[in-house]
């Protein structure tokens, strides 16, 4: 299906992080297709390329089948740096845990929560790193490519493409280390935004996708006044 003017294959998305059944594989497919096809714009950094709905995947899956009962596939890790570091960087966090401990076995919830954990931090990333020439170039060549290539084949990745993976995994690592109280601020605001987004939504209608369609004014609100207030919820 076309996803930004580019045609992408779901069926050959990169290979999982995790270690994944087929089944859950194709619950995926059924599930992250019609969320796509819905043209979710506000939370286009998280379904923007190949890459970055991989690295939906690896999160929904954290989500959906508990993170501490899944094991990395160390020869995947080693081929997608960023995505891992990404990975890790979000599901180690306090609050990723109470999310994924509500929405677990659920896949609907589990997606959503996924979507909205990737799309504010890829948000924050690309803030961050906005007048860092060299490290935005890298976070664009990997994440917001127009050439979204299939080919898995990551044994010949050129030199300006290994290149590429150490700035921005070493950048990543350090503006967190660096930033640590903003970052853990960014994730637990992304917590009270989705128990934010309960209230506003019905809770039956929260199991099923299409009530994301309808909460773009939503996302861009709480991301407006994220940075101009230090309380500890969100009230809009």
């Amino acid at each position: 299906m076309l996803v930004n003017g580019i045609e992408i294959d779901l069926f050959d998305l990169e290979k999982p992080l995790l270690l994944v059944s087929k089944e859950d594989e194709l619950l995926f497919y059924q599930l992250i297709k019609p969320t796509l096809e819905q043209g979710l714009i506000q939370c286009q950094l998280a379904l923007s390329t190949r890459k970055s709905i991989s690295l939906v995947r690896d999160i929904w899956l954290a989500m959906y089948k508990d993170r501490e009962k899944l094991f990395i596939n160390s020869g995947h890790a080693m081929l997608y740096p960023i995505r891992l570091i990404l990975f890790e960087l979000v599901t180690q966090e306090e609050y990723f845990k109470r999310l994924a401990a509500k929405s677990r076995e659920n896949e609907c919830l589990s997606l959503i929560y996924a979507v909205i954990f990737l799309q504010f931090v890829m948000q924050w990333l690309k803030e961050r790193f906005s007048d860092n020439q060299a490290v935005y170039d890298a976070l664009k060549f990997l994440y917001r490519t127009t050439d979204d290539n299939a080919d898995d084949d990551q044994t010949s990745i050129t030199r300006e493409q290994a290149v590429a993976q150490a700035i921005a995994v070493k950048s990543i690592r350090l503006e967190v280390q660096n930033n640590n109280q903003e970052f853990a601020s960014l994730l637990f605001q992304t917590y009270n935004f989705v128990k934010y987004l309960h209230g506003k939504v019905d809770a039956k209608e929260m199991t099923t996708l299409p009530s994301m369609r309808n909460v773009a004014e939503t996302i861009s609100l709480f991301y407006s006044k994220r940075y101009t207030t230090d309380k500890a919820d969100f009230s809009g």
